[in-house]
């Protein structure tokens, strides 16, 4: 299991079907030791931005840490995100992800160029998700090197493995990559159901394969997880 997963959505997202209180105290009750919500940017269709969850949520489980974040969007090919001005003081963590509202069938290249762009441009990203999506292929090799420059982790994320909707192979060759470059990973559930939550039981044994090392993993446990949110707090101005 996962003890403090930074990739959850809740119903403000489209995809999610459960609601914050929901997810925290199944959290909870399965003593994980923190979760960041993390629901997708403004840039895709139907998505709400929630100002109370931002502004005035508080977890009632005070042995959780609760962590307030976003997976932002892609806005246009610069580099630019959909990341909330408004919102982005509230924000611990900021995650980002190619979504559907960027066009399929562009290169390798024109994907790994945008995901760089956004990185220099956005000092505020914290976490690359899901970057072994076959819709949007990357070239592994170049985005570690620019992720691990500007402090920013690659994510493992097990439900991509999870619903086949990448395969295996494609993160057996990112976590090498990350291995080999020396740029750190997050290991995430990307949980949509509440029993997704904290799920890592698709991409452990990839990690044990490839020899990962533990301690390039930012959320292996409480401790490293602070570690990594705190040092990259100085990127939110």
């Amino acid at each position: 299991m996962i003890p403090f997963d930074l990739h959850v959505h809740t119903i403000f997202s489209q995809c999610g079907i459960h609601t914050a209180l929901e997810i925290l105290a199944r959290a909870n009750e399965l003593g994980m030791k923190g979760i960041a919500i993390t629901d997708h940017g403004p840039a895709l269709p139907d998505e709400r931005i929630n100002s109370p969850f931002f502004e005035r949520f508080k977890s009632p489980y005070p042995d959780l840490i609760f962590l307030k974040g976003m997976e932002c969007n892609l806005a246009d090919d610069s580099g630019k995100i959909d990341i909330p001005v408004r919102f982005q003081k509230c924000m611990d963590v900021v995650l980002l992800g190619i979504h559907p509202n960027t066009p399929m069938g562009k290169s390798a290249s024109a994907y790994t160029d945008m995901l760089i762009a956004a990185i220099d441009k956005n000092p505020c990203i914290d976490i690359i998700t899901h970057p072994n999506d076959p819709n949007y292929p990357v070239d592994y090799k170049r985005l570690a090197r620019a992720a691990k420059a500007a402090g920013v982790a690659l994510e493992l994320n097990n439900s991509k493995i999870l619903y086949a909707r990448a395969e295996a192979q494609s993160a057996v060759d990112l976590v090498k990559v990350c291995r080999d470059e020396g740029c750190k990973m997050a290991v995430n559930s990307d949980t949509h159901a509440i029993h997704e939550l904290g799920l890592d039981d698709s991409v452990r044994p990839i990690l044990e394969s490839v020899g990962f090392p533990e301690e390039m993993i930012v959320n292996r446990d409480e401790a490293s997880t602070m570690e990594f949110i705190n040092s990259r707090r100085g990127n939110k101005a």
